[in-house]
Parts: structure tokens; sequence; C-alpha cells
């Protein structure tokens, strides 16, 4: 495969706006972000439960059952 040029948009001094990518490299990081997303997404929610189950434990209530929680589904 070829290397793929990057393009450089500057404004009237030469200071750098923008870069031009090409639209495969584009759609490389859109899927590469989607998957940051997705893990950020389960990390966020293996955070909440970990909180709620100090807090259960904290208050000194019993949790739910594994069992029942997938009986539950």
């Amino acid at each position: 495969m070829a290397a793929q040029a990057l393009h450089y948009l500057t404004d009237e001094a030469g200071k750098p706006e923008a870069v031009v990518i090409p639209i495969a490299r584009w759609k490389e990081l859109e899927a590469y972000y989607a998957q940051l997303r997705r893990r950020d997404e389960v990390l966020d929610g293996m955070q909440s439960a970990l909180l709620e189950a100090r807090a259960i434990e904290a208050e000194g209530q019993p949790g739910e059952d594994l069992h029942d929680f997938l009986d539950s589904l």
C-alpha cells in the first residue's frame, strides 16, 4: 500500500489551521474511536456496579443473588 499523504492547510501567515487526511485513514480512526467509546461505556458500568456493591456492603444489606438476577432477565 502506498503512503497516504496528509495535507496541511495554513492561514496567510503560514500558521497551520487544519489537516486533510485520506478517507481510508479517516474511516480507520472512526472505527478506533468507536471502540474506545464502547470500552468507556463498559468501564463506566463496571465502576457503577462496584460503587453500588460497596454501598450495599456498607449498609449491611444483602445483595441480590447472581442466579436471581439472571433469572430476572
